[in-house]
C-alpha cells in the first residue's frame, strides 16, 4: 500500500494578517485530508454513520519549518501506520514546490459512539484498516502527554453555533483560533518554525462555559481548556523551534 497523495495551493482565505497560511488553517487542510482519504478508502464519517460511530481526533502533533506564503503550492502525503483497539495512528508530511520537507503530523483517532458518546472498540474496523496500511514510520516524534496546568484563566469562551461540527461538538481549528487570540500580536508576526501539541481528553458541546487556562514552562506556552464544572477538556502546547 502506497502513501495517499493531495495537492494544495495557499488560498487568500486561508492565510492572516502575515499573507502566510496560519496555522489553524494548515489544521484544518490536514483534517481535510485525512477525511477524504478515509471516504475514498471506505471507512469515512458517511460510512461509520450508519452505525451510529464518528472519527474523533484524540491526540495530534504538528511540526512546521515555516508557515507558507499565499499562492504557494504544497503536496500533503497522508497514511495509516497502526491501529489497536483503542486508537489509530494517521502520518502527514508536506512537501513543497521545490521538493522540500516543510512540514509533519501524527495524529490519533479514536471511534465515538453516539449513543453513549463513549469510545468504541477500533477492532470493528480491523479489516478497513488491514487492507489500507502503509509500512512508513512515523515522520515525527508522536503526540506527547501533556500535564496538568497551575496558571490562571486567561480567556473565557461560550460555546456557540459557529464553533461546533458535525460531531456536535467544538472543532479542533476553533481551540486553536482560540489560543492564538491569546498571543501577542507581535508574537504572531514572527511565528514560523513550530511545534504544536493536542490532547483532547473531553469534548466541549454547545452551550459550554469555557476557561482557557496559559502558562509558560521549559520555553513552551501551555494552554488547558476547562468546562465550568472544572473538567478538563483538551490540552495543548507551542513550542517555537
Amino acid at each position: 500500500m502506497e502513501k495517499s497523495v493531495f495537492q494544495y495551493k495557499v488560498a487568500p482565505k486561508q492565510v492572516d494578517f502575515t499573507r502566510r497560511l496560519s496555522v489553524s488553517s494548515t489544521f484544518d487542510i490536514i483534517l481535510g485530508a485525512a477525511g477524504d482519504d478515509a471516504h475514498s478508502r471506505g471507512f469515512g464519517v458517511d460510512a461509520l454513520a450508519q452505525n451510529n460511530y464518528g472519527w474523533v481526533l484524540s491526540r495530534i502533533c504538528f511540526e512546521l519549518d515555516y508557515l507558507p506564503q499565499e499562492y504557494s503550492e504544497f503536496t500533503l502525503y497522508t497514511w495509516i501506520s497502526d491501529y489497536n483497539r483503542l486508537s489509530s495512528t494517521r502520518n502527514f508530511e508536506l512537501v513543497d514546490a521545490e521538493g522540500r520537507e516543510f512540514g509533519r503530523a501524527v495524529s490519533q483517532w479514536c471511534m465515538l459512539d453516539f449513543s453513549t458518546r463513549m469510545p468504541a472498540d477500533m477492532n470493528a474496523m480491523a479489516k478497513a484498516h488491514e487492507g489500507n496500511m502503509v509500512e512508513a514510520p512515523s515522520p515525527c516524534e508522536r503526540p506527547r502527554r501533556l500535564a496538568a496546568l497551575d496558571g490562571e484563566p486567561v480567556l473565557q469562551h461560550r460555546v456557540t453555533y459557529s464553533d461546533i461540527d458535525f460531531n456536535r461538538h467544538m472543532n479542533t481549528m476553533r481551540y486553536i483560533d482560540i489560543i492564538f487570540d491569546t498571543m501577542p500580536i507581535d508574537m504572531l508576526e514572527k511565528l514560523d518554525k513550530l511545534r504544536m501539541d493536542i490532547n483532547f481528553m473531553r469534548e466541549a458541546r454547545y452551550g459550554d462555559e469555557l476557561s482557557l487556562l496559559c502558562e509558560e514552562r521549559d520555553n513552551m506556552r501551555l494552554y488547558e481548556f476547562r468546562n465550568a464544572a472544572g473538567d478538563v477538556l483538551c490540552r495543548a502546547s507551542l513550542e517555537e523551534k
